[in-house]
C-alpha cells in the first residue's frame, strides 16, 4: 500500500447519481471500490490491488476524487496565501 500523505483531503462528495452504481454492485466489490476512493483520498494514489470490476467502478468516482485534491489544494494554497494586512 503506498504510503498515507500527511495532509489529505478528509472528505469526498459522495453524489446521488453514484447510489445506484454501488447497490447495483456485489457488496463485497461495493466495499472494495468505497475504500479504494478513501485510500486515494490518503494517498493521491490509484490502489493497484483492485480487481477489473472494481476498477471500472472506481473510474466512475474517478471525478470526484479528484475534485477534492484539488478544492484541497486550493485551501491549504488560499490559507498559504492570505493577507495579514487587510483586517476583515
Amino acid at each position: 500500500m503506498p504510503e498515507i500523505k500527511e495532509k489529505h483531503p478528509s472528505w469526498f462528495k459522495l453524489k446521488i447519481e453514484r447510489r445506484q452504481l454501488i447497490k447495483q454492485l456485489p457488496p463485497e466489490t461495493a466495499v472494495n471500490v468505497l475504500l479504494a476512493c478513501w485510500e486515494y483520498l490518503e494517498t493521491c494514489e490509484i490502489p493497484d490491488t483492485l480487481q477489473l470490476l472494481e476498477k471500472i467502478a472506481f473510474s466512475a468516482f474517478f471525478p470526484d476524487m479528484e475534485e477534492a485534491w484539488q478544492r484541497y489544494e486550493q485551501r491549504v494554497n488560499a490559507k498559504r496565501n492570505k493577507s495579514v494586512d487587510i483586517d476583515r
